[in-house]
């Protein structure tokens, strides 16, 4: 976490919109540099949201195309944008149809097909789409809450630069964890990071 808060401590001191236009540069040049040197051959490419261009989106297109659970995935590196509030409905038939009913999918017990960028902050479906943990996906644990205030923050401040990025500790295109960081227009820096596996959120059950 500590190299986050070297790039937002070396912000230049200048308006929000230049300070945005140094982080997007900054983040992605350092987001990218961090995910090559873990996954090699990576097939990093960016994509704009469809509609109104809120967020950019970068993705690591490798994909293995085995039927392995555990292959390699094509998956999501970092997203980052500018707050929206959502303008579509959801789409519900389409997100069964990405990838069928989880609960039928024995490797996805226990998670959610969460949005990076929520529906409410007009996140759409297709790449924006992963296996969220359900706790976290719907604000039912500690973490859940807190993720979900974070987004509801967004939610209620249009115009407000976000990042969010997953960490991965395998090749699957489930996260172990998720980094969520909100520059306010204050130019404050609101930071966390989430856990994503089950057995991780098991593991601190048991101990409670």
């Amino acid at each position: 976490m500590n190299a986050y808060y070297q790039i937002f401590a070396d912000v230049p001191v200048t308006d929000y919109e230049n300070a945005v236009s140094w982080l997007e540069k900054e983040l992605e040049l350092g987001l990218t540099k961090a995910y090559e040197e873990v996954f090699e051959d990576s097939d990093i490419r960016h994509f704009n949201d469809n509609t109104r261009r809120m967020y950019t989106l970068f993705f690591d297109c490798t994909q293995d195309w085995s039927d392995d659970i555990y292959g390699r995935s094509a998956r999501v590196v970092f997203v980052f944008g500018r707050s929206a509030a959502g303008v579509s409905e959801r789409n519900h038939k389409r997100m069964r149809q990405f990838l069928g009913a989880f609960k039928n999918q024995p490797e996805y017990v226990g998670y959610d097909k969460g949005h990076f960028i929520a529906h409410c902050n007009d996140g759409q479906i297709d790449q924006n789409l992963y296996p969220q943990l359900k706790e976290l996906n719907r604000g039912l644990s500690l973490q859940g809450k807190l993720y979900r205030s974070m987004e509801r923050y967004l939610q209620k401040n249009e115009g407000v630069f976000y990042f969010v990025r997953p960490i991965y500790s395998d090749l699957t295109w489930i996260p172990d964890k998720i980094d969520f960081g909100i520059f306010t227009k204050e130019r404050g820096l609101i930071l966390n990071r989430f856990d994503n596996r089950k057995q991780v959120c098991d593991e601190e059950s048991d101990l409670k």
